[in-house]
């Protein structure tokens, strides 16, 4: 059988709706419909949105994800002080529109409005530091304001290869382990991260702002000594000639590790990846013989992944990397790719590089040093082209 309600119940239970969501304000916001059955108390939307994932995509854009579709207003981008930029020192930056270093000139909403890309009225520099703040707005009001801090997009990235190794330093000389990269392009090495799977991620080396050309050699030592660090001096600019410690280069560039931890080891995988777009750029395995497994979980399964991504060929397992047995406490010998000239040569004209150039353990051997006296040539070359003088176990 239906139910009807007359004028005055309905007002009666209209009255009483409004009084008890009065009541209810002040201990938990809601909300009540009139239903056949009585009244039905709706619990409002107080949860505010969130930015779910935040990506900068260009020098003059950057990309959010809303937990739920929202709109943004009172946005302000603003350039950090270096004094700020590390740390959480950033969070009590001035963040208001007078210090603003760009405005949002285009906002785009995806058709869910759950995501948004902003498009700022001025570009930024390459790895300065910046505050993106704002408040984002869900259709029933509720609101957040939020502050993220990112980095100035690098649009030219460079593109680096490993070329040369040498895991034996000498304190007593002040001779450091080094890692030699190779430049294949113009471009910018910001983003960029060398990683010895032997050392672990937190050991890792970020390379700075730095622009390099092609055919360049960017040498990066693994320690600076005690009394040398007015000498072992990162050349990041035009003079390569800054550096003066031991093995500097000055036409080539220097770069210094800080702290005692080695830079590669004799049973290794190393690894250049850029973070900007989370791609692995070039690999190296290295193994001492004798071994069937890598030493660690970690070392196993970037092997596997970079062979699996065809920048590694011929296998993962230690048999298949560059056999480091001839890498004693000899200074002279180096592991050094033998094809670099090579791969010069045939990406000299390319305007885009491909996103793997594999190796494999025949592309790499040891070199050692050739002649004596006044003709002696070192077998490890920091910032020159390889020795092609291979070492031969006596």
């Amino acid at each position: 059988m239906k139910k009807f309600f007359n004028n005055q119940i309905v007002r009666h239970l209209s009255m009483t709706c409004a009084l008890v969501a009065a009541v209810l304000a002040f201990v938990a916001p809601s909300s009540c419909r009139l239903t056949e059955e009585g009244i039905e108390i709706l619990p409002s939307d107080t949860t505010a949105p969130f930015i779910e994932s935040f990506a900068v995509t260009s020098a003059n854009s950057v990309y959010l994800d809303f937990s739920e579709p929202a709109v943004l207003d009172s946005l302000t981008l603003t350039e950090l002080d270096s004094s700020l930029a590390e740390g959480d020192d950033w969070l009590y930056a001035q963040t208001d529109s007078s210090s603003s270093y760009a405005v949002a000139n285009v906002i785009t909403y995806s058709e869910d409005g759950k995501s948004s890309e902003i498009e700022f009225s001025e570009k930024t520099e390459i790895g300065k530091a910046y505050v993106f703040s704002g408040i984002v707005y869900d259709t029933t009001g509720n609101s957040m304001t939020f502050s993220q801090k990112f980095y100035g997009f690098n649009e030219r990235p460079a593109r680096l290869i490993l070329n040369e190794v040498r895991t034996t330093f000498s304190k007593t000389k002040e001779a450091a382990e080094y890692v030699e990269f190779f430049a294949l392009n113009d471009g910018n090495t910001y983003g960029l991260e060398f990683l010895s799977l032997a050392g672990g991620d937190s050991k890792k080396y970020s390379f700075p702002v730095m622009e390099v050309k092609k055919g360049e050699y960017i040498t990066l030592h693994g320690r600076i000594f005690d009394g040398t660090e007015e000498t072992a001096l990162d050349e990041t600019g035009e003079n390569m000639a800054l550096s003066s410690a031991v093995e500097s280069c000055d036409t080539a560039r220097d770069l210094w590790k800080s702290g005692n931890d080695k830079i590669a080891s004799n049973t290794d995988i190393l690894i250049l990846r850029d973070i900007t777009s989370g791609n692995i750029m070039d690999s190296l395995l290295l193994s001492v013989s004798g071994k069937t497994e890598w030493p660690r979980k970690s070392m196993r399964d970037f092997a596997n992944t970079v062979f699996s991504l065809g920048l590694w060929k011929g296998g993962y397992q230690p048999e298949n990397a560059v056999c480091t047995d001839g890498m004693t406490s000899s200074l002279m010998r180096s592991i050094s790719r033998m094809n670099t000239a090579e791969l010069a040569q045939k990406y000299a004209d390319c305007e885009e590089l491909p996103l793997y150039i594999s190796s494999s353990n025949s592309d790499w051997s040891i070199t050692d040093k050739s002649g004596t006296g006044k003709n002696t040539v070192s077998g490890a070359t920091p910032g020159f082209e390889n020795s092609t003088n291979l070492f031969t176990a006596k």
